[in-house]
């Protein structure tokens, strides 16, 4: 489907947060909802511990998962002297004793999920790791409100990185309908090198989605378009789902 590992854009810790670090409302979001429903809660594709780290710090028992070996290694020296659990493992084979009240993934990591089998391993995952009733909650792009079209490279924005370069970031994207697949390629200027990555990512529409969901085994409580809880429409950008495990 692909002819790269899907994790090119994972290789560089330090300077990944220094780019997508500081969504402070996606992070309240995901505190309050914990908080909601009390007890241990475990990420998925947890990344460098970009929302585990802030939950942990404010009381909520946490367990974040990461097929990266590079992220959860950076994750871990952030988060020493807390009580939050970092494990290399597979969202689709990942396997556990413990019940949690409530699991989520963020950043969009659902559409890398790739193929039908990818996102029903994921989603049994879920729901044999929930304790009954309990919570999953994630977020993935609407594609009725992104623009799908195949795109030359573009300027995308810039960030600093740990030395102080100002990285200038660009891309092209190009969209495969019959998988519904877009792959992304990321280019970032350091001034003094020109690196490249690659990433491929899902759209699943909204009826596929819910029906997906119930297939599996959960009812979905609410769906918003932003952080701030608003609520979700055919034309927003972003499906934020809140499900409960049936």
């Amino acid at each position: 489907m692909i002819e790269h590992s899907n994790l090119e854009e994972f290789q560089d810790p330090v300077n990944y947060d220094l780019e997508f670090d500081g969504e402070m409302d996606k992070y309240q979001f995901y505190l309050e909802l914990a908080r909601s429903n009390p007890g241990e809660v475990l990420e998925l594709a947890c990344g460098t511990g970009l929302t585990t780290i802030p939950l942990s710090k404010a009381g909520i028992t946490m367990t974040g998962v990461d097929i990266s070996s590079a992220m959860i290694a950076y994750a871990r020296l952030k988060a020493k002297g807390l009580t939050v659990t970092f494990m290399e493992g597979d969202a689709r084979t990942f396997e556990s004793d413990k019940r949690f009240s409530m699991i989520y993934l963020t950043g969009n990591a659902f559409q890398a999920f790739l193929s039908d089998q990818d996102q029903s391993d994921l989603l049994t995952t879920v729901h044999k790791h929930l304790q009954p009733h309990g919570i999953f909650a994630f977020e993935t792009r609407n594609p009725e409100g992104t623009d799908l079209s195949d795109q030359e490279e573009t300027e995308w924005g810039s960030f600093i990185d740990k030395d102080g370069n100002n990285v200038k970031i660009s891309g092209t994207q190009c969209y495969d309908a019959g998988q519904h697949i877009m792959h992304w390629v990321t280019m970032r200027d350091w001034g003094y090198k020109r690196t490249t990555s690659r990433i491929a990512c899902r759209f699943t529409d909204p009826n596929t989605l819910h029906a997906l969901l119930t297939r599996h085994g959960f009812r979905v409580e609410h769906q918003y378009a932003d952080w701030d809880k608003t609520p979700f429409s055919l034309s927003s950008s972003s499906i934020i789902s809140v499900c409960r495990k049936c």
